[in-house]
């Protein structure tokens, strides 16, 4: 008993390629080198943007630290960063 899908996969076994399979590399370079090249220019303006956001924020953030130096050494002992000195506060 044959089906449609039986017809299609016959139909599909007896086609012939329609492109030269050894073609379709330089096909692809020859598609990507046509491409534009993107505007460096735009791109540098945006980065130098951002870098100068940044430096900002780090400025801002380090004023907003405070000057007094926070000493952190595994073995004190109130280390700033430990759960017990960060949940109890300040000892």
């Amino acid at each position: 008993m044959r089906t449609n899908l039986d017809d299609l996969l016959a139909a599909w076994r007896e086609r012939r390629a329609q492109v030269e399979l050894n073609q379709i590399e330089p096909r692809v370079w020859a598609a990507i080198g046509s491409g534009r090249a993107p505007d460096v220019a735009g791109l540098l303006s945006v980065r130098a943007a951002f870098v100068a956001l940044i430096m900002v924020a780090g400025a801002a953030a380090g004023a907003a630290a405070g000057a007094q130096p926070v000493e952190a050494s595994p073995f004190s002992l109130h280390p700033p960063y430990a759960p017990s000195t960060l949940l109890e506060g300040k000892p």
